[in-house]
């Protein structure tokens, strides 16, 4: 959920600057509404899930040259300790930057439905009303600095009293006209709309100035309605009305005649004439196009939003991979503490789990001939063998090699079992818990006799089932840190990841079982 949130604020704000780059081109060739559709482009990115996972591997950026060979060299280490820091540290600096950043859009919000609803109050408190036009009721009020309309529910469209003094017949139609178009375009729920996308980039400077940009098609769009069709005079009386209705101050959620910053560029837009239908047609085609090749490129899941993830992470010192992994993990259950065993040797600390390494995932997306390229994972095991893993024909991992990688990372986990130590030497403690390796595999013996004539000797505080309970508890240890790792790894396929996921979970079940059954003896 981090991983695909920061890729969707990163992704919609680079969209937002691709639309401010190119809404005065398409503009001026298709026409101000061509240009204001685009502003669509951020909001359906931010409602974009996920790729599914079948999609996934189709849309991985391939090797450049067939004749690539990645040859990746991995060593086992006897203390790897970087699983546990990450899957611990990253959950909590992200929680705490996302509260940070849920507080600054919940009060974003307040604070405009609190300034909103008390203009709207001052423009209904001092309101006279009119008359009612096509379901929208048009109100004088004296809190009304210039024509504006307001309200979703209840459709407003308020003038102030001096309205009819300060503009001509001709003036007051086209002003009238213009409010109305914004509630029957459904500007009114667009504005709201972009609001919620502002609050959701409060912290952004990008998302303020597309605001205002998107505010400023708005009404080029609107106005490029209203004037269809009429003549050089209706547009001087238009830009009469706007230049009369011009002032600094507006509330986000309404539709005024005219703020000032963009007075220039809407009186310099009623001098251009109407696009053609042909025009407008190739204009929609064009936004379409360019939504679905936002969407395709930026959408999560495919080689860009990770790469964009994985630089933030970076950036703010987290693996929002591995974060997502770990809060995504089922809570373990807390064991209960070994009693202490006076007299008796301390048990050696075990080293931890080696970090399974990350097979390189990739897509063949162009063709079947031109992508097909040979990876290479070598990997150097602690008793100095060289384990060879490649991928399969068809460029895709071989599944085969990511089951071993499972299989490797499961025999990481020690063999508990328990048996009959032999006697040592006199005058010398004995162990109670033996650590050896059998078949290049870690094993944990508990001695039972030793046990025993421990306890016979006196010793009442030791719990055989305590000790035993510790060692399985070394061994679920060791597979949980493997499946952190596994869970981890954004370069393994997703649906191989999943398959390698249920088993880890299986073999974690095992233990669990085994812990919660009673001591054998």
């Amino acid at each position: 959920m981090i991983g695909w949130l920061v890729e969707a604020l990163i992704a919609s704000t680079l969209l937002m600057a691709l639309v401010m780059l190119v809404r005065a081109p398409v503009r001026n060739a298709f026409g101000p509404q061509v240009a204001y559709a685009l502003w669509a482009l951020p909001l359906l990115r931010l409602l974009l899930p996920p790729l599914p996972a079948a999609w996934q591997e189709v849309a991985a950026t391939p090797i450049s040259r067939a004749s690539d060979t990645l040859t990746i060299l991995v060593a086992d280490g006897a203390a790897n300790d970087t699983v546990a820091p990450v899957a611990v540290a990253a959950p909590a600096i992200g929680w705490i930057v996302g509260l940070l950043w849920a507080a600054g859009a919940l009060g974003f919000l307040v604070w405009h439905l609190t300034s909103h609803r008390r203009h709207c109050r001052r423009l209904l408190g001092t309101a006279a009303s009119i008359e009612e036009v096509r379901g929208v009721h048009i109100i004088a009020s004296e809190a009304a600095a210039g024509p504006l309309a307001f309200g979703v529910m209840r459709r407003y469209v308020a003038f102030p009293l001096d309205f009819a003094d300060r503009y001509d017949a001709d003036e007051r139609e086209l002003a009238l006209e213009h409010e109305i178009g914004h509630h029957q375009r459904g500007d009114l729920i667009a504005n709201w709309i972009a609001l919620g996308v502002l609050a959701l980039h409060w912290f952004n400077p990008v998302a303020w100035r597309a605001f205002r940009a998107f505010r400023a098609d708005q009404e080029l769009a609107n106005d490029a309605r209203v004037l269809a069709g009429r003549s050089t005079i209706d547009r001087h009386a238009y830009a009469c009305a706007i230049v009369k209705a011009a002032h600094g101050g507006a509330v986000s959620a309404a539709c005024h005649l005219h703020t000032i910053d963009d007075l220039k560029g809407r009186l310099r837009m009623l001098s251009t004439s109407p696009r053609s239908r042909r025009r407008l047609a190739l204009g929609g085609a064009l936004v379409s196009t360019v939504m679905l090749g936002g969407l395709g490129v930026t959408a999560s899941g495919t080689s860009a939003a990770a790469a964009i993830s994985h630089r933030v992470g970076n950036t703010m010192g987290i693996d929002l991979q591995a974060a997502s992994a770990a809060l995504d993990m089922p809570e373990m259950p807390e064991t209960p503490e070994m009693p202490a065993m006076p007299a008796m040797p301390a048990m050696p600390a075990m080293p931890a789990a080696p970090a399974v390494p990350a097979v390189p995932a990739v897509a063949d997306a162009a063709g079947p001939a031109a992508n097909v390229h040979r990876v290479v994972v070598k990997r150097v095991g602690v008793d100095g063998k060289v384990s060879t893993f490649s991928t399969a024909e068809d460029g895709h991992p071989d599944r085969r090699d990511i089951q071993l990688l499972v299989d490797r990372s499961l025999q990481a986990a020690p063999l508990v079992s328990e048996g009959t130590c032999s006697a040592g030497k006199d005058g010398q403690p004995q162990q109670l818990v033996v650590h050896g390796t059998k078949d290049a595999r870690r094993t944990i013996v508990i001695c039972t006799n030793r046990i025993k004539a421990a306890a016979a000797s006196g010793a009442a505080s030791i719990d055989a089932q305590a000790i035993r309970q510790n060692a399985l508890e070394t061994a679920l240890a060791s597979v949980r840190a493997s499946r952190a790792s596994i869970a981890a790894n954004g370069d393994m396929p997703v649906a191989d990841r999943k398959q390698a996921l249920a088993e880890m979970d299986s073999a974690l079940a095992e233990l669990r079982e085994e812990m919660a059954s009673p001591d054998k003896d």
